[in-house]
Parts: C-alpha cells; sequence; structure tokens
C-alpha cells in the first residue's frame, strides 16, 4: 500500500505515544475530541503509555473492549505513521519529483493527497528548495478551480507537501480513455482553467505545465489546475537566468517561446498551453505529433496548425478561431492575458461568435493578404521588362521575316 519508508526517530515517550494514539483514535471516529479532552482532565494519576492509555479508555467506558483490541492490534502502525498526523492509504500516482499519496489527516478526519519527494532527489539540497518552492507559491493561491495547499514540512529523510484531495479523473485519463470531448463540455473545463490562470495572473505567478494530466475533474463537474512544480514569479530574474537556454514543459502543449529558453515566460505561455489542451479534448490527438520529441518541438515552432474544426467538423467555427489565437506562435497575436479568453468562452457559452477572436484572426488575415499583394505586385514589376522584351524581340523578328520574303518577291517578279 505504501512505498514510504519509516523515518529514524528515538523511542516515543509515554506522552507522546499517548498524543499519537488519541490523534488515530479520534481520526478514525472511535473518540471524540470532546470525550479526549474530558478524559485526559479526569484521568487518574499515574503510569503513561499507549497500553495504559488504552486500559483506563476501556476502564472509563470511552472504549469498548473490542475497539481497544483493534487499537491495540494496528498499534505499532498508528504510532508510526511515516508522516505524523496522516494515514496513509494508498498510493495515487508517480510524478518526476516525487510519489503522490491518498491519506487522510487525522486531526480533522480529512482526505488530503501528500507529495513526497522521491528519495534520491532528496539528498540534493537544490531539488528540496525546488520541491518546498512548489508549497510556498501553491499556498499564495486560493481558488476553487486550484488544488489547495495544506502544509509542508519533512521528518528525518522525508520531505512531504500536503494539499487537498480532488475526487475525480484527470482530463489525460479521460483522453486516454479514448474520449473525445463535446464542444460545451470542453468550453466549461476551459472556461474553469482560464479562470483559474487569471487568479494567478494578478498574482504575478504562471504555471508553466498547463496539460491534461494537471487538470482534475470532480463527479460535480468542477475543475481544478493541479501540479505547481514549474510555476514561478513573472520576472523572476534569478531563476529565469537560470533557465535559461533550457526548455520547460511538456512538448505536446508547450508554447513555442519556452522551447530552449527563447523568452522569458509570461501568462500568454500558459494561455497556448491550455489552447494545446483544448485542441487534444476537441480533436482526439495532439495539436503536433512526431516520432521523436525534437520533431514536435520544431513543429511548434515552424508547422502551420490545423484548425481544430477542419478535423472535428462538429465544431463550431467560433471555438475552432478561439483555439487557433490562443495558439498563435507569435504571443503578441494571442489573448494578452486570461480575461480576455474568459470573454470569448463565455460568449460562445452563450452561443454568441467569440468577439476578440474572429477580430483578431480577421485583422492577421488582412495584413497577410496585404502583405501576399505586395509581394505579387513587387513579383510583377521584376517580370514585366522581360515581357516586354520578349514582346518587341517577336515584333523586330516578325519584321525582318516578313522584309526577307517581300524581297524576295520582288526579286522573282523583276
Amino acid at each position: 500500500m505504501s512505498e514510504l519508508p519509516r523515518p529514524e526517530t528515538p523511542p516515543l515517550s509515554g506522552k507522546d505515544e499517548e498524543e499519537r494514539l488519541l490523534k488515530a483514535l479520534i481520526g478514525r471516529e472511535l473518540l471524540t475530541s470532546e470525550e479526549a479532552k474530558e478524559f485526559l482532565a479526569d484521568r487518574p494519576p499515574g503510569e503513561r503509555g499507549a497500553h495504559e492509555l488504552l486500559r483506563q479508555l476501556v476502564q472509563f467506558n470511552y472504549l469498548t473492549p473490542h475497539q481497544a483490541k483493534r487499537a491495540l492490534a494496528n498499534l505499532e502502525t498508528w504510532l508510526h505513521q511515516p508522516i505524523p498526523g496522516y494515514e496513509i492509504l494508498e498510493k495515487l500516482g508517480r510524478g518526476s519529483m516525487g510519489v503522490v499519496y491518498k491519506a487522510r489527516q487525522l486531526s480533522v478526519n480529512r482526505l488530503v493527497a501528500i507529495k513526497v519527494l522521491h528519495s534520491k532527489l532528496a539528498a540534493n539540497p537544490g531539488y528540496i528548495e525546488r520541491f518546498l518552492k512548489e508549497a510556498h507559491v501553491a499556498a499564495m493561491l486560493s481558488h476553487n478551480n486550484i488544488v489547495q495547499a495544506i502544509s509542508a514540512g519533512s521528518v528525518g529523510p522525508l520531505h512531504y507537501f500536503v494539499m487537498e484531495y480532488v475526487e475525480g479523473p484527470t482530463i489525460k485519463q479521460e483522453i486516454d480513455a479514448g474520449k473525445v470531448f463535446e464542444e460545451r463540455e470542453a468550453l466549461e473545463i476551459g472556461l474553469q482553467i482560464a479562470q483559474a490562470l487569471e487568479h494567478a495572473h494578478r498574482r504575478r505567478l504562471i504555471h508553466r505545465d498547463v496539460k491534461p494530466a494537471n487538470i482534475l475533474r470532480t463527479p460535480e463537474g468542477l475543475v481544478k489546475l493541479a501540479d505547481l512544480g514549474l510555476a514561478r514569479r513573472v520576472q523572476d530574474e534569478e531563476l529565469a537566468e537560470e533557465e535559461r537556454g533550457t526548455t520547460i514543459g511538456t512538448p505536446f502543449y508547450i508554447a513555442p517561446e519556452l522551447i530552449g529558453g527563447q523568452l522569458e515566460a509570461d501568462i500568454r505561455a500558459d494561455i497556448y498551453s491550455l489552447g494545446a489542451t483544448l485542441y487534444h479534448m476537441v480533436t482526439g490527438r495532439p495539436p503536433f505529433v512526431g516520432k521523436s520529441t525534437l520533431e514536435v518541438l520544431q513543429k511548434h515552432l515552424t508547422e502551420e496548425l490545423i484548425p481544430p474544426d477542419h478535423i472535428n467538423t462538429r465544431l463550431s467555427t467560433g471555438f475552432g478561431e478561439v483555439i487557433e489565437m490562443m495558439m498563435m506562435k507569435d504571443r503578441n497575436l494571442r489573448y494578452q492575458e486570461p480575461s480576455e479568453l474568459i470573454a470569448d468562452l463565455e460568449a460562445l457559452l452563450r452561443g454568441e461568435p467569440p468577439k476578440l477572436a474572429r477580430k483578431k484572426l480577421s485583422y492577421v488575415a488582412l495584413e497577410q493578404l496585404a502583405e501576399g499583394e505586395v509581394e505579387k505586385s513587387q513579383a510583377s514589376v521584376e517580370t514585366t521588362p522581360r515581357k516586354v522584351s520578349v514582346f518587341w524581340f517577336i515584333v523586330v523578328l516578325t519584321a525582318l521575316i516578313l522584309s526577307v520574303l517581300l524581297n524576295l518577291l520582288l526579286f522573282t517578279l523583276l
């Protein structure tokens, strides 16, 4: 069930044993907080420790003999949880930085998710700092569409980050199961994540790894953005310099300017990644595919995007325009902040066209047309002398031929 090693700690004192056991009993609803306070206030003096505590709880009718027997059978586990105050229930997943577990916070009896830094990485102070930075960044955010941070800490060699537990699949799990999202469903998900990005944007934070695997959906339809492992403050000059030349993000969904650290990231990179995520959701395929990571990255940089409504013809033109604008290679042509994207997504949900996307794409199309006409005109100017020269060459040649024929005719008559 758990891969967590037990931290090496000195033997517990009788007082510590009692505190841990009481928390475990309360967390498992074998005892209420009020009953624990009442018992501690009235208990007689004498020997201390877990075994004596259980005997006294039965003696004073706070526990039944059967409940005490159950506690005694689990005593070793309850007293030596890898992370004090939390009962590890099951492993939820593994990432590049750590393993995520489902757990119960015993003090308030609620389910949480605990991310534990990989033991190999924990030997490196730099990774510990980066891991804790994720918790600090998450703590700066408080929004219904962002997984909430609860606490962070360390126990011996274990470094952990406690966060809200979200019941439900990730968008990646739904895509992997073969689902292609209907337009309205995708719009509603996109709107909620755009609202999460707007909240982060107001706090000068960027996520930098928006993708299907980091979007969770509850059975009630609430959507939450998770994993702030790559998040950072905008204009973090020290980190920007440290990451210069490094590709930050996931290849299928990465913004072009983040490839090789070409430009300092801002919220427009998150908008691009959300656009790529929506593209995958409604078409059943990522916007760019290739035989290698390098090929995929190159396509983000240079290959023209096939409009999503050309792949899934059930999509409205308006939704296709929104995704295209989100995924413009030139970030100056994208939505400049999430509030603009939110306005167009809300318009689509009302059955109206996306005003900003349609206006922007029309302007871009006119610019491209104008550039094409200029090129065509220049090409025409370049080729005109050649056409004129050929014309006069033919005229002169014809005149010469006629002159020769006329001379031959006159010679014959003479």
